[in-house]
């Protein structure tokens, strides 16, 4: 696994707190990988399953 930094304006961090207190997710980490795990599935090629 690898560490970036990520630069968040107020309102960005603002809504990581409040949805992470509201209790949708864990942790500011857990919320920022399912946001990238919903992109990625939303925009990006599926590989196709073979049946």
């Amino acid at each position: 696994m690898t560490k970036i930094k990520l630069r968040l304006n107020q309102q960005q961090l603002e809504l990581i707190d409040n949805t992470v207190r509201s209790g949708e997710s864990n942790s500011r980490k857990d919320l920022i990988r399912r946001a990238l795990r919903e992109f990625a599935k939303a925009n990006l090629p599926q590989p196709e399953k073979n049946q």
